[in-house]
């Protein structure tokens, strides 16, 4: 018979079990650090649970005031590669659970102050003022330098002559500084493993799948582990032999059917781990959305089949990300918030029912400015079938609110400030100016990259609006 005392206790027992628990998903990391070359600028923490299409989301941002310091925090219970933005400007490090991190962030200010800033190597650097040498970050930043330094030296030879002296003196050097080593359950030796697993990909990809791929576990947060699963999984289905190009086709472009596809692809010997294939499936069916062979809207149909019947639910943000490239109005541009001359907020599909035109350009953008003064005249033959729109981006308000005064009166569109949507400029990939795009006023993307006014613009609206040409008397023509 049990006691009303020992119940009392085990009571206790479970609800302090149940609280220290609670606490410990709520435990949250803390960021501070200083940024002193970007005072009044805004700075976003991004984490990358998508590595397999490497897509980040932000979920945490402060405003670095007038001290330059700043201060954000992130709730999680596993160790997860993050970014610090700030503009277009990133900088990658991990953060693990319980950890708090003090940074001294720099950067190059002419870098800094581009569009894209990464493309000429302008990334954020940051350092910490007190070394840990047991700090994640510092143990796996010490491997990358050493590694990049090995394989560099012997990267020909490895490469293109398959030299097993080259193999075997890479692996002899970094087996005896670093504990290269299948574990697991510890992060930063399964980074070390893993990463390993590309130089052996590069000397002779045969064993790949037994040595790092034949077991239970998945590693999704690892970068190391997803780099060396892109490597192995590429264009797998594809070029099977245990994988019919009829079974693809029957599949997917007949009739769409996941289970037959997953049952016939169970047949192939990498593929037997039911996980490991479900994944496997979800890449390649996302790489086959730009394969003319394979009918899109199957694809999506399939990958909808999946999200409801998977047993796995670590694969639903490669499916539900997927899924958005899919959607023809992925770009949510008609969503964001732009300001005017008169800083009210703006929604593009605001404007008009018209299909859009959008310029995008900066105040100090010499060749931006000359072909706004072209656009004047594709605004007179097209304007009533085009909403014409040019979006500033600026950093510093002061300069679209400087060039409203000085030119505005000179256009007879809207011209807009961006509103320090970085995230979606890096995401939409627009990196040098000036930069078009055409869409339709809800926001769904017509041609991404649009001819310039100076470079095929009359061809393209003249095809595509043939309505509102006047051969005869209009200049453009000339």
């Amino acid at each position: 018979m049990i006691s009303l005392k020992s119940t009392y206790n085990l009571f206790l027992i479970l609800f302090l079990t149940l609280v220290g628990n609670r606490a410990y998903a709520q435990q949250p990391v803390v960021i501070t650090g200083e940024a002193p070359f970007a005072k009044n600028e805004e700075i976003r923490l991004l984490i990358v649970d998508n590595l397999l299409h490497g897509v980040p989301t932000v979920v945490a941002h402060d405003k670095i005031d007038r001290n330059g310091h700043f201060k954000l925090t992130y709730p999680t219970t596993d160790i997860k590669l993050a970014q610090l933005a700030i503009r277009t400007s990133k900088a990658e490090f991990f953060i693990a659970p319980f950890q708090s991190y003090n940074f001294q962030i720099s950067a190059d200010t002419v870098l800094f102050n581009l569009i894209n800033p990464e493309r000429y190597g302008g990334f954020l650097h940051i350092t910490t003022s007190k070394t840990d040498t047991a700090d994640l970050n510092y143990k796996i930043n010490k491997f990358s330098y050493y590694f990049s330094q090995v394989t560099d030296q012997y990267a020909f030879r490895l490469t293109y002559d398959h030299d097993r002296n080259a193999y075997d003196t890479i692996s002899q050097l970094l087996k005896s500084k670093f504990p290269i080593q299948y574990n697991p359950q510890n992060f930063y030796q399964s980074y070390l493993f893993y990463t390993f697993g590309l130089v052996e990909m590069l000397f002779d990809s045969r064993n790949i799948f037994h040595k790092y791929f034949d077991n239970d576990i998945i590693q999704y947060n690892n970068p190391a582990y997803i780099a060396l699963f892109n490597d192995c999984f590429t264009g797998y289905l594809y070029n099977s032999r245990h994988i019919s190009k009829e079974l693809l086709s029957r599949t997917i472009n007949e009739n769409p059917d996941y289970l037959t596809l997953f049952n016939e692809a169970g047949r192939d010997p990498q593929l037997t781990n039911e996980r490991l294939r479900e994944l496997v499936i979800i890449k390649n069916l996302g790489e086959f959305m730009d394969n003319e062979e394979f009918d899109k809207g199957n694809i999506v149909k399939l990958l909808n089949y999946i999200k409801v019947s998977s047993h796995f639910p670590e694969h639903l943000t490669y499916i539900n990300n997927l899924l958005e490239l899919a959607k023809p109005s992925n770009v949510e541009l008609a969503e964001l918030v732009f300001k005017n001359e008169k800083n009210k907020n703006v929604h593009l599909n605001q404007l008009s029912d018209k299909d859009i035109y959008v310029q995008f350009f900066q105040s100090d953008c010499l060749d931006c400015i000359r072909e706004m003064m072209l656009l004047k005249e594709f605004y007179k033959t097209f304007g009533d079938k085009i909403q014409f729109v040019s979006i500033c981006l600026d950093a510093d308000k002061k300069q679209y609110d400087q060039f409203i005064k000085t030119y505005g009166e000179m256009f007879e569109w809207p011209i807009l400030f961006f509103n320090h949507n970085y995230d979606w400029l890096m995401h939409n990939g627009i990196e040098t100016l000036p930069d078009y795009m055409m869409i339709t006023h809800e926001g769904a993307i017509i041609q991404r990259y649009t001819p310039s006014p100076e470079n095929g613009l009359l061809e393209y609206f003249s095809r595509s609006y043939p309505d509102n040409v006047q051969e005869d008397n209009n200049p453009l023509f000339r």
